[in-house]
């Protein structure tokens, strides 16, 4: 966490747009950001609200911002988190502006105001979070609250994921897989998601799986699909344990014992039973007690403590 915070501090300081520099580099400003570091969440907050209030500083707002946003020493409050993107927003801070335009978009503290969003995220976007293209053309694509245009969604996240940014170029496989039909392209998709997936990016490594598993894309097995959803599943997402464990539970038999290979048998239970203590889907969970009772009634017992172990030490470590 704390690497994460200075990662953070480092990066949020060189996109501080329009705002005004003094504020941001005052000594208590310098206080409150080695507090943070710290992880001294509660000297922070105190210090950060001081030069909100005292100094004006958007910076300061903005960290408030995620100080809600992501429960930093106190209970998650969504709404109040956008109030404070919404002020560093008008103080400059890129990245309030951004994370402004998705409280608008999804009406967290404000009524619902797609229009507005793609304001923000346009003066984020021209400010250099390039990320806000993306969100832009996501609107652009559906027509919300601007005017329906797939291609122009298309030219405004290719920006961002050209230079390689992550997020963009999952996008962009998202746009070219589900977008609007004028613009669909599979190889596009499998294109970008797998730029992506080489950088261990979990959805992308989900999306890789489902396009192979489809047989949307030709030159690939259900093994590569497998590979690729226990890889996402590996990295905690949640939409990939389901399909690794039903490819592992379907995989081909022993020809000779008719029966699952004994590393298969034990990879099915291990992702099904995640997927019963993760999968908010009732088609999912449903499907999935099914085959662990096929599976539990011909696997040895014997094999029980120590994958539930694995499945605890999965959970634990994503928790951590």
């Amino acid at each position: 966490m704390k690497k994460f915070i200075l990662l953070f501090l480092i990066a949020a300081c060189p996109i501080l747009g329009n705002a005004k520099a003094s504020p941001n580099d005052s000594p208590l400003m310098k206080k409150a950001q080695v507090a943070l570091s710290a992880t001294d969440y509660k000297k922070a907050f105190a210090l950060y609200s001081r030069a909100a209030k005292e100094q004006k500083s958007p910076l300061a707002h903005f960290t408030l911002g995620l100080f809600y946003k992501l429960g930093w020493g106190r209970p998650v409050d969504e709404k109040a988190a956008c109030e404070w993107f919404e002020k560093s927003a008008e103080g400059g801070i890129p990245a309030g502006q951004h994370f402004t335009g998705l409280c608008l978009e999804q009406g967290v503290h404000r009524s619902v105001d797609p229009a507005a969003a793609a304001v923000w995220f346009q003066k984020a976007a021209e400010a250099g979070h390039e990320q806000s293209y993306c969100n832009l053309g996501n609107l652009y694509m559906i027509g919300n609250g601007v005017p329906k245009d797939p291609k122009k969604a298309l030219e405004l996240c290719y920006q961002s994921a050209q230079k390689g940014a992550l997020p963009a170029q999952v996008w962009m496989g998202k746009l070219y897989l589900e977008g609007d039909e004028s613009i669909r392209d599979v190889k596009q998709a499998y294109f970008w998601f797998e730029a992506a997936a080489q950088k261990k990016d979990p959805e992308a490594l989900y999306y890789l799986g489902v396009i192979i598993s489809k047989g949307m894309f030709e030159g690939h097995t259900p093994l590569e699909a497998r590979k690729m959803f226990e890889q996402a599943a590996a990295l905690w997402y949640v939409p990939a344990y389901f399909p690794t464990g039903k490819l592992y539970f379907n995989a081909e038999p022993n020809p000779e014992t008719k029966a699952l290979p004994p590393e298969d048998l034990a990879l099915a239970y291990l992702w099904l039973s995640v997927t019963m203590k993760q999968s908010k889907n009732p088609a999912e969970l449903d499907e999935a007690r099914k085959m662990l009772e096929q599976i539990l009634a011909v696997m040895p017992k014997t094999w029980l403590p120590e994958l539930d172990h694995k499945v605890a030490q999965h959970l634990t470590s994503y928790k951590s």
